[in-house]
C-alpha cells in the first residue's frame, strides 16, 4: 500500500566502486516491468523484490540517459537518519486516504497530503478525506466458524464478517518486496476464486496452479507468491496445522478500492490496531510512525 523510493546521484553502481571509480550496477539478475510511459520497475528475478525505478523521460534526446534512478527504502540496509518523510503524493487516487491515514507523520513533524504529483500543484487532502465513491458490501459471507481470529463480525448480527488486516514488519517481507511495509488480510481459502476455472484457488498442485504466479520459498514452509510479469506481490501462505480452517495471506494493496470503498478497503476488512513483527522494523522511526497511526485511526474507526 506505500511506495517510498528516494532519487540516487546517478544509476545503480556495483558493490566493487570506489569513490575514485564508479563501476556500472549488473542488473542482469533483475526483471524489467515498463509501469507506464514514464516508469520502468526492476525486481529480483527470484523472489520478485523491487529494486529500483528508472525514468523513461530522457534529459536529451539524442542519448539514453534517463532524468532519475530511484531505490526502494526496502533493499537498503539502513533509513533512519538518512531518509526522511515529506509528504504522501496521489492520495486522491486511494479514494479513501490509503496508508496516508495510518501514516500522518514523521519525526514528529505533520505529513503532507497532496491529491496528486505536479510541479505547482500543492492541493491539499484533509485527514479522513473521502471521494465519496459508492461501494458493494458482501451481503454474506459462507463462512462456517466465524470464531476464527481471523474473521471479524459486525457489530450488529445483520452486517457482514469482515476480514482481519494488519502492517508487517518483518525482514522476510521487507526484502521479499521491496518496501519496509507489507499489508496483508487473511481470506479464507475458499473465497479466492481462480479466474479461469472459477474455482477456490490451488497453489499447491503444480497443474491447477493458477498462470502467471511465480512461488518463492522465503523460509522453510512459508511461501509467497508475485506476478511474474509487474513482480506484484500477490499471496502468502504455509500449510495449515490440524484443525485450522484453510486460509492465506493476500495483499491489500491489490483490492478493488473502487469496489471496496477505497485503498484500505473498510468495508471489507477490518484493520488490527497492533503492528506485526514491530521488532523486527529497519526502521524504528517508521515503526514509531505507523504504530502511532494506524492506532488512532483504528480507534476512530470503532468509535
Amino acid at each position: 500500500m506505500s511506495v517510498v523510493d528516494p532519487k540516487m546521484d546517478g544509476e545503480p553502481l556495483s558493490p566493487e566502486s570506489t569513490e575514485d571509480n564508479f563501476i556500472p550496477g549488473d542488473l542482469s539478475n533483475l526483471t524489467t516491468y515498463r509501469s507506464s510511459s514514464m516508469l520502468t520497475r526492476f525486481f529480483c528475478s527470484t523472489c520478485n523484490a523491487h529494486m529500483f525505478f528508472r525514468s523513461n523521460v530522457q534529459t536529451d534526446p539524442d542519448n539514453n540517459t534517463p532524468v532519475f534512478w530511484t531505490v526502494m527504502w526496502g533493499v537498503l540496509e539502513k533509513t533512519d537518519g538518512i531518509i526522511t518523510l515529506d509528504g504522501h503524493i496521489f492520495i486522491g487516487d486511494t479514494l479513501d486516504g490509503g496508508i496516508a491515514d495510518h501514516i500522518r507523520s514523521f519525526a514528529g513533524n505533520p505529513l503532507k497530503r497532496l491529491k496528486g504529483w505536479k510541479e505547482g500543484n500543492t492541493e491539499e487532502l484533509t485527514l479522513g478525506w473521502n471521494a465519496g465513491e459508492g461501494y458493494k458490501n458482501p451481503e454474506t459471507l459462507p463462512i462456517d466458524n466465524p470464531a476464527e481470529y481471523w474473521l471479524v463480525p459486525g457489530k450488529e448480527p445483520t452486517d457482514p464478517i469482515r476480514f482481519m488486516s494488519a502492517h508487517c514488519l518483518c525482514n522476510d517481507c521487507r526484502l521479499s518486496s521491496g518496501g519496509q511495509i507489507q499489508s496483508w488480510t487473511i481470506v479464507p481459502n475458499e473465497l479466492i476464486l481462480d479466474p479461469a476455472t472459477q474455482a477456490p484457488i490451488d497453489l499447491v498442485e503444480p497443474s491447477k496452479r493458477p498462470k502467471g504466479l511465480k512461488q518463492y520459498v522465503s523460509s522453510d514452509g512459508k511461501h509467497r507468491e508475485s506476478c511474474g510479469t509487474c513482480g506484484a506481490t500477490v499471496f502468502w501462505w504455509r500449510e495449515m496445522k490440524e484443525g485450522e480452517s484453510p486460509h492465506l495471506d493476500v495483499a491489500t494493496a491489490l483490492f478493488d478500492q473502487a469496489a471496496a470503498g477505497g485503498a484500505r478497503a473498510e468495508s471489507w476488512i477490518c484493520w488490527y490496531n497492533k503492528l506485526i513483527f514491530k521488532d523486527y522494523a529497519l526502521s524504528g522511526e517508521v515503526s514509531t510512525a505507523l504504530e502511532e497511526g494506524v492506532k488512532a485511526a483504528t480507534a476512530t474507526a470503532s468509535a
